[in-house]
């Protein structure tokens, strides 16, 4: 969605739109961006333009071509969306990622989902934890870790023993925040094995600091 708080991914021209669409007027603006009127009025347009590439087909297309953006793009795009087409994104993405079969793809779309921070996306995530491609599994647990909600806990602990140490690793760090005292005992037990990773360790150890920490702070 297009607001002040993606501020920090939003392109110039956005940020003058966004002035404009609290009422600002054009001399206000000129002076509070520190650039001409002229300017202002080719950065309201351009941002209208951007606001409305997407026709309604498009729109149909929408998760096709945030596959082929790149990070940067995928993040500026999904920013610059009003709440009605953020819904009708979501509810593309979620069809997608049911129907997809590519795992190179798969993993992006997981990317896009944890993004949202959007617990609904959660069944279709756990769903997908048990992928047989780790790469896949290892997005699954990391958008769990954005999405950050409590009833991710027991498949974060099946994680923790997953057969590909990246996905051991980002199982650990989405723990970091969710993790309680059963994932305490688990991370314990886990870090003491000789034959684990030593990057697989060091998560298991921040996962361990942050929740004994977290626990301290709530007694």
């Amino acid at each position: 969605m297009l607001s002040w708080e993606n501020i920090d991914n939003l392109e110039d021209f956005f940020i003058t739109y966004l002035l404009y669409k609290e009422g600002k007027d054009i001399i206000q603006i000129s002076k509070i961006r520190n650039v001409s009127i002229d300017q202002v009025n080719r950065d309201i347009i351009k941002a209208k333009e951007n606001l409305k590439k997407y026709t309604k087909k498009d729109k149909k297309n929408i998760v096709h071509k945030l596959l082929e953006m790149d990070k940067e793009q995928r993040i500026n795009y999904i920013s610059s969306l009003e709440k009605e087409s953020l819904t009708d994104l979501k509810k593309k993405l979620y069809k997608r990622i049911l129907q997809e079969k590519n795992a190179e793809d798969l993993m992006i779309l997981l990317w896009i989902a944890g993004e949202f921070k959007d617990d609904r996306f959660l069944n279709i995530i756990h769903s997908i934890s048990n992928h047989p491609h780790g790469g896949v599994r290892r997005m699954a647990y990391s958008a769990m870790g954005k999405i950050n909600s409590s009833e991710s806990i027991d498949f974060l602990h099946k994680g923790l023993i997953d057969s590909k140490p990246q996905v051991r690793q980002y199982s650990a760090k989405a723990l970091m925040k969710l993790g309680n005292e059963t994932s305490l005992r688990k991370l314990k037990n886990l870090i003491t094995n000789p034959r684990e990773k030593q990057y697989v360790k060091r998560a298991f150890l921040e996962a361990i600091k942050s929740i004994e920490k977290r626990m301290l702070i709530n007694k």
